[in-house]
């Protein structure tokens, strides 16, 4: 399991601190000071169904930048996603072959048991 998120944000944080509820100890990836490379977005868009699926639309940073989902192709939004992480829903959560995007409970309780 990878877990990536911005450090400032508290529901990325609350996202963190239940997988170590849940007895799962993974390192913190602060996407937005370390972005993910463009091979890393391809591959979270693919498991997600698409790069729209990882837009943080409702965030500030995004409508401050004028931004919508169709903005760009797929390319556009990979090398973007992989530029500004500030851009990207969170947390997310990648485990084996899945992802989960934002901050579920019980999707989070259910990737752990099947990382089991």
């Amino acid at each position: 399991m990878e877990f990536y998120g911005y450090k400032r944000c508290t529901t990325c944080r609350r996202a963190h601190e239940y997988l170590r509820e849940l007895g799962v100890d993974v390192p913190f990836h602060d996407f937005v000071t370390d972005p993910p490379t463009p091979e890393q977005v391809r591959d979270w868009a693919r498991r997600a169904g698409g790069v729209t699926a990882l837009l943080n639309t409702r965030g500030r940073h995004f409508k401050e930048q004028g931004l919508t989902p169709d903005a760009f192709d797929e390319d556009g939004w990979v090398q973007r996603l992989s530029q500004d992480g500030r851009l990207l829903k969170r947390p997310v959560l990648v485990t084996g072959d899945g992802i989960v995007i934002g901050f579920d409970p019980e999707a989070y309780r259910r990737a752990v048991e099947a990382a089991r």
